[in-house]
């Protein structure tokens, strides 16, 4: 559990700087494309990281236009829950506390990376629901997900095409459910909903490797 928290910490801290970008009204977001293989998600993710390298992260302040306030809300929202949870890190392992925010200051990623570099054991059943919400809340206002969203692969368990979707399911889990006749072996499936296969968002980096190596086998 304590590598699924780490990744899910250090994916939101990736993703913080489009959240800096998507701010701004207008901002264009590739993840609005309903239908990606998993060979377009991953050349649209090195595209995003090749732009990212060298844009430097601007606070608030730094911008004279308007701001979308339900973008704010969620990073400013993201922001406590880090600070708040690295602070609990810093506690437990004895460390002295990370420096808050200042004023305009709207980036996340010291107390994630933070949190993730020195989560103590005693802290990983704390942290894992507090790491997942931030993922799915950053996987919202990006609009990288949608409920229904449609995904254009091929199932490599039941062998059906176009049977995966986005579902936000009870709970608020967002997850990609096999709607086809599958039934995967159960350690290659994150849990189950009305019986079919479901793999939340914290499983689809492993799930997208596992997609790409089938394909090459087929090619």
């Amino acid at each position: 559990m304590k590598n699924d928290v780490v990744a899910d910490l250090e994916w939101v801290a990736e993703y913080w700087p489009d959240l800096i970008e998507s701010r701004i009204p207008g901002t264009r977001r590739p993840w609005r494309q309903t239908d990606l293989t998993p060979a377009a998600i991953a050349a649209r993710d090195a595209q995003a990281r090749l732009e990212r390298f060298e844009r430097s992260m601007l606070s608030l302040g730094a911008s004279p236009a308007p701001v979308d306030v339900a973008i704010l809300s969620s990073m400013l929202d993201l922001l406590v829950q880090a600070d708040d949870l690295a602070a609990a890190v810093a506690h437990v392992a004895g460390d002295s506390p990370l420096p808050p925010p200042g004023p305009g200051e709207l980036d996340a990623r010291p107390y994630l990376l933070y949190a993730a570099r020195r989560l103590p054991d005693d802290l990983v059943e704390h942290a894992a629901p507090i790491a997942h919400r931030m993922v799915e809340q950053v996987a919202r206002a990006l609009c990288m997900v949608y409920d229904g969203q449609h995904l254009a692969v091929t199932c490599p368990w039941c062998g059906a095409d176009d049977v995966w979707r986005v579902r936000e399911l009870p709970g608020g889990m967002v997850a990609i459910v096999c709607e086809g006749v599958c039934d995967p072996p159960p350690k290659e499936v994150g849990t189950w909903w009305h019986g079919q296969p479901v793999w939340p968002i914290s499983d689809w980096e492993r799930l997208a490797r596992r997609i790409r190596a089938a394909e090459e086998r087929a090619a």
